[in-house]
């Protein structure tokens, strides 16, 4: 599946009154640029994802295969991992039928906060318009993806996040 999407530091939290996130663990199977991953959601869904960029100049689309998997396949691979993240995603609507996907970091990154829009054509990715609430743009800085992410802590990238 070909995903196309813009990604943003967190200006000020949006009220989250009555949304249930999901619990989000994921890991990396190896130090390369597209490292494969496996992910946890809640308590009860696995998958092993690959993503490989269209282009090694553009961040925001990728090819993205997913492969579902068992509660015991998962944990016999997660023994294999270099490193990883948790976080709580929180889905958010938007208009013209689109979703903000909050991302609120636990743990050695408690304190970063960053959301994505994934879109389903490029028209409707030229039209959007941030809300007040979404910050800078940080869909093409490598530091912002979650396989870069994964091991890091909150000081290790500050001065990534005090960047213009």
């Amino acid at each position: 599946m070909l995903e196309s999407e813009l990604s943003y530091l967190v200006k000020q939290r949006p009220p989250l009154d009555g949304l249930a996130p999901v619990e989000i663990e994921q890991f990396y199977l190896s130090d390369t640029a597209t490292p494969l991953r496996l992910r946890r959601y809640n308590q009860d869904r696995f998958e092993l994802t690959k993503k490989i960029p269209v282009s090694q100049s553009d961040l925001s689309r990728q090819e993205e295969i997913n492969i579902p998997l068992e509660a015991e396949e998962f944990s016999e691979l997660r023994r294999l991992a270099k490193r990883g993240l948790r976080k709580l995603r929180y889905y958010l609507p938007l208009p013209d039928g689109l979703r903000a996907e909050l991302d609120i970091y636990e743990g050695p990154l408690a304190g970063l906060m960053s959301v994505e829009v994934e879109f389903p054509d490029e028209a409707s990715r030229q039209r959007f318009q941030p809300p007040e609430w979404f910050g800078r743009d940080i869909t093409q800085e490598e530091w912002a993806t979650n396989s870069y992410l994964a091991g890091k802590s909150l000081a290790e990238i500050e001065p990534h996040l005090l960047a213009e």
